[in-house]
């Protein structure tokens, strides 16, 4: 089966099942209410078993490869793991933990176009392909035979850069996606522009996450920036650990009719544009949300979800790109649809997450009950679960799922 065939069959099955949902007013509910223990958000040692068992097994989404031209890097820290993620002048991507083998000090910050990495510390130098090059008074130090910097395991898929954390792969691309990069391949995401990038300090990283997988509280919690009347179900599809949520109402702001797919209902299933069929919240497992926007043109907010140094802290990093290159005008509005979503995850999520986080440290909440209109979350802690109990020599068998949605977590 051809990619565009591939990638049709399953997005029109989703949205199939949307609109049967968005006819009647139903969601697709999750069969039971479950319990999830409240200490996961605080405890330390829960924390540091995420790190070492989650984050730095699983490959992670680090970089749109629109960021990276040739000879382009970007420096970050993921997971209390410093990382340096390149494009080299043959225009293959390289990612390695960003340390001089030397002393440990910090090879590279930020991002920028280097083709050569020099420690600011005591001035060694290495080559793109992470060779040392050259280091300072070479005859008074001695010689150090064959020095490179750790490489880590990196892939491109979907228009995306993914990096595992750790120098020994356990997971490769094809189990991780299951196929579902060959979906999000329509999104082109390596033509895009970035707008913006902002980074938001929040408490326990699950706890913001949380708030990406479910619209049950945005009439009340977003009720002075989305409303009081946007819908607070979600129509859910799940594909392996990764999750797909849309409102089952025609409500998104501004949507063009071309890309509404709400009026699909009134065409022929071939008719059926690519467009259309991606709106709507993606969820990237363990940390990564993607949201379709249409101000100023079809805009993409991805949002990263990090974990901090202790189980308390976390930073979410928002990055807006533009599918078109902007002018004046779509810039403007692309930066206040920016400015906007930043505010409402700034001043009205993460503040309640962190009124949660105090909640969780007093000791006197002891679960959460999740509904079974929150399926979502009851998936994504099921998967985490699961993750951080198996044994790396069963990790990739347990991520290789059969590819395509399905509707119940």
């Amino acid at each position: 089966m051809s990619e565009h065939a591939f990638a049709r069959l399953h997005l029109e099955d989703f949205v199939a099942h949307l609109l049967r949902h968005t006819a009647d007013g139903s969601i697709n509910r999750a069969p039971s209410v479950e319990r999830l223990s409240a200490a996961r958000y605080r405890d330390p040692a829960h924390f540091q078993t995420e790190l070492e068992r989650l984050f730095k097994r699983v490959p992670l989404m680090l970089v749109a490869d629109c960021e990276l031209g040739r000879n382009q890097f970007k420096a970050m820290e993921v997971a209390g793991v410093p990382v340096l993620v390149l494009r080299g002048g043959d225009g293959a991507v390289r990612a390695y933990l960003n340390i001089c083998p030397h002393r440990g000090a910090l090879l590279a910050e930020g991002q920028g176009t280097r083709t050569r990495f020099t420690c600011p510390y005591h001035g060694w130098t290495f080559l793109q392909d992470g060779q040392l090059a050259a280091y300072p008074l070479q005859s008074e130090f001695g010689e150090v035979g064959d020095v490179r910097l750790v490489a880590l395991p990196v892939f491109e898929r979907a228009g995306m850069i993914w990096v595992t954390l750790n120098p020994k792969q356990l997971v490769g691309p094809d189990a991780l996606l299951s196929g579902l990069d060959r979906l999000l391949d329509v999104f082109d995401l390596g033509s895009w522009h970035l707008i913006s990038r902002r980074e938001l300090p929040g408490p326990n990283w699950k706890l913001c996450f949380d708030a990406h997988l479910d619209f049950y509280h945005l009439p009340v919690l977003h009720k002075n920036s989305f409303g009081t009347r946007t819908s607070p179900k979600a129509v859910y599809g799940y594909w392996g650990p990764h999750q797909r949520l849309v409102q089952p109402k025609d409500s998104k702001e501004g949507v063009p009719e071309a890309h509404n797919v709400f009026r699909l209902g009134l065409k022929a299933r071939e008719q059926w544009p690519l467009d259309a069929m991606m709106l709507g919240e993606w969820i990237l497992f363990p940390n990564v949300s993607i949201n379709i926007f249409y101000k100023g043109g079809l805009g993409m907010l991805i949002s990263q979800v990090l974990p901090g140094r202790q189980a308390g802290e976390s930073v979410t990093v928002q990055s807006y790109y533009l599918r078109e290159p902007p002018d004046d005008a779509s810039l403007s509005h692309a930066q206040q649809q920016s400015q906007f979503l930043a505010g409402v995850v700034s001043e009205e999520d993460l503040p309640t997450s962190d009124g949660q986080q105090m909640a969780i440290a007093s000791g006197y909440l002891d679960e959460f009950i999740l509904g079974r209109n929150e399926g979502g979350v009851q998936a994504f802690h099921g998967w985490l679960d699961r993750i951080v109990e198996t044994d790396d020599d069963d990790l990739e068998a347990l991520l290789s799922t059969r590819p395509g949605w399905r509707y119940t977590p």
